[in-house]
């Protein structure tokens, strides 16, 4: 596996150097280059190259490793298996019960609810548009789940470790996100990353299960984010905390639920770069 620390270097040292670079352009730079191409908000084109560049040092990784092979079976990991349709469901499942616990959760504890003013057709459009304009979704997918993730479990062989150092390394490659003043965010950074390391956690069950498709983290993904456009609570740093409290929950949960089917359903560590190759 020591042969293979170039990749992730490689990995690193591009998604990094993308979203760091154009970052830290505008925080030194800011004056002269914003009256040019404007302030970074999540659609300025340098934003999206940003937040796409984890899953472009993804596949380029992958390609270095194995051409265009290991590209193609990247890919083919966002189509699921038969078998594993059947987590559609469980996942939407989970994800009404996180929205229902964030919109209660907000009312029990006292925070601020937004009035809710989308008709069913509006939220539905919004929901699908959020797929699109969520675009540190598909600019992960073949980085921080179809390349990270897999790369570390190879080398802790404990998807426990390698999920929560995922969600870190995550965390800090967004910081410029939280420091650029033009985001306006009104979220913690240190809770955002706790959040990343426990979703991701969670979802690193659901990878092993299913053989390592990645649709099923896009698809839960997608909808987390997208409860609070839909005006069912607002994501600021008091909901954060509930959102920690509800994944580290789940992934608790989902840690002895993994465990006692491992063996009777064959669920293995998926590792990389063997697991695009099954």
């Amino acid at each position: 596996m020591s042969n293979h620390n170039k990749y992730l270097y490689m990995y690193l040292a591009i998604s990094f150097g993308a979203c760091w670079g154009i970052g830290l352009a505008y925080m030194l730079f800011g004056d002269i280059l914003v009256p040019i191409t404007g302030p970074l908000t999540l659609l300025h084109p340098l934003t999206i190259i940003a937040l796409y560049s984890p899953s472009i040092a993804g596949l380029i990784a992958y390609y270095a490793m194995g051409g265009s092979k290991a590209v193609k079976g990247v890919f083919s990991k966002l189509i699921p298996r038969k078998q594993d349709l059947f987590w559609f469901p469980v996942l939407l499942g989970v994800v009404i019960l996180f929205v229902l616990t964030m919109h209660y959760g907000s009312k029990f504890f006292g925070i601020p609810l937004p009035q809710m003013t989308y008709s069913i057709p509006d939220m539905f459009l919004i929901g699908l548009w959020n797929l699109i304009e969520e675009t540190g979704l598909i600019g992960g997918i073949f980085g921080w789940i179809g390349f990270l993730l897999p790369f570390l479990q190879g080398k802790f062989k404990n998807n426990v470790t390698s999920s929560l150092l995922t969600g870190l390394i995550f965390g800090l490659w967004v910081l410029p996100g939280y420091v650029i003043s033009s985001y306006e965010t009104s979220t913690s950074y240190f809770l955002y990353v706790i959040q990343l390391m426990f979703f991701i956690w969670f979802q690193s069950y659901v990878f092993n299960a299913t053989r390592g498709t990645l649709l099923f983290y896009l698809f839960t993904f997608w909808l987390t984010a997208t409860g609070s456009r839909l005006q069912f609570y607002y994501f600021n740093a008091q909901v954060q905390i509930l959102q920690v409290s509800f994944f580290l929950i789940a992934a608790i949960i989902m840690h002895f639920i993994y465990n006692k089917q491992k063996e009777k359903n064959n669920y293995e560590l998926q590792m990389s770069p063997q697991f695009i190759q099954a």
